[in-house]
């Protein structure tokens, strides 16, 4: 519970709130970024990342946002995809609520290219997402599949796999 609260209190001093709440998807933004910074690629790594969000409009806009109130639009841009023609420009991509199917499709897509995959749904973590952002009651905590991130060529720092509620 200690590294829960840690973490989103790391994730939260992003944020300049002037005394409001996040909402969930601010919050979800901000972990993305975070993930993005405990993350490795292959080399040779992107020079800019291109976080790509699927399924929902408002998490894309609140990446937008972030990126802009962060100054890092010189070397992070935020994406929304509706299909996936534009999955291979990806370095995180966000998968969003998708059901088993949707999940596989865009997972067989980018096969074995080293994207950092995000996922906010159990079914989704189990199908092959690196990275499973779980909302309970409260909060949010995140699953690592250590596994297919190193299939994929990705490594992740010591410090994200001691915040991560399961590692595997």
């Amino acid at each position: 519970m200690i590294k829960i609260c840690l973490c989103l209190l790391l994730f939260l001093s992003m944020f300049q709130t002037h005394g409001q709440s996040l909402s969930e998807n601010e919050l979800k933004a901000a972990f993305l970024y975070r993930f993005s910074q405990f993350s490795k690629w292959p080399p040779p790594p992107p020079n800019a990342l291109r976080f790509c969000v699927v399924g929902n409009h408002e998490l894309f806009k609140a990446v937008s946002a972030l990126l802009h109130t962060q100054n890092l639009q010189q070397t992070s841009t935020a994406i929304e995809i509706p299909n996936h023609d534009q999955v291979t420009q990806c370095d995180v991509l966000f998968l969003s609520q998708q059901n088993r199917q949707q999940t596989k499709f865009w997972l067989s897509q980018i096969e074995q290219s080293p994207v950092l995959i995000v996922a906010d749904t159990s079914e989704g973590f189990r199908q092959g997402a690196m990275i499973g952002i779980i909302a309970d009651a409260n909060n949010l905590s995140f699953r690592v599949n250590l596994t297919d991130a190193k299939r994929r060529g990705l490594s992740f720092s010591a410090h994200l796999l001691k915040l991560a509620s399961e590692v595997r």
